[in-house]
């Protein structure tokens, strides 16, 4: 994986992550690439607030810069109903944003990948039940505190990642508990069990996720071969 990280405090987040062929991951600070952004891409900002538009400007330079990377032809990432359109089907992508920083990541070799980035401090106990099935709680619960403190936001976004990349496959949504997480928290990778009934969602049982924790942030990625 080609990587072009443009945030000072989240350098190492993608250290240990491994190497994927034809792909690339970009993260930048939340600022405003308004400015750079390609042909369509700005009509969708018009009735954004600022605190938005600088969001979605950050995700799409983010893209832009893994195109660049990976050598593709610059070109718009439109959307659909909030979720990306990527300009060819030579290559399929994820965009993610928290608080502080963007991420996007294009792959030209895997059916699938998702990406997510989430503070460590989000995801609070009162919404387990609405996120977590009853595996992944009994899970949680058993952890040392240590692990406890980072864990359900590691569990959400590695549901969210794996959403990403099972979505243009599957073309359809998927509730949180529909889906259970395996974590392997000594080599910070992840499975997912899908639990529904739309045959093409079981690509995710196949799929492998990793997760990267720096401060107070998670990132994670699923790869779907």
């Amino acid at each position: 994986m080609r990587l072009a990280c443009e945030h000072p405090d989240l350098m190492s987040i993608t250290d240990g992550l491994p190497h994927l062929s034809g792909a690339a991951l970009a993260i930048a600070p939340i600022s405003d690439y308004r400015s750079l952004l390609l042909d369509g891409e700005g009509a969708y900002i018009d009735s954004m607030a600022e605190k938005r538009q600088f969001e979605f400007s950050s995700g799409r330079h983010c893209a832009h810069r893994c195109q660049e990377v990976l050598d593709l032809k610059p070109a718009p990432i439109l959307r659909l109903e909030r979720t990306p359109v990527w300009p060819s089907a030579s290559y399929r992508g994820s965009i993610s944003h928290c608080d502080i920083a963007a991420v996007a990541t294009i792959t030209t070799e895997q059916k699938g990948i998702g990406v997510d980035i989430e503070r460590t401090d989000r995801v609070k106990e009162k919404l387990f039940d609405a996120l977590f099935t009853k595996s992944e709680q009994k899970h949680l619960s058993s952890l040392p505190e240590e692990a406890a403190n980072v864990a359900p936001a590691v569990l959400f976004s590695a549901k969210e990642s794996g959403y990403k990349a099972i979505f243009p496959i599957g073309g359809q949504f998927i509730g949180f508990h529909e889906a259970t997480i395996t974590v392997d928290w000594s080599r910070q990778t992840f499975t997912i069990e899908y639990l529904g009934h739309h045959a093409a969602n079981r690509a995710l049982n196949s799929g492998t996720g990793y997760w990267q924790i720096q401060g107070e942030y998670v990132l994670t990625i699923f790869v779907i071969s």
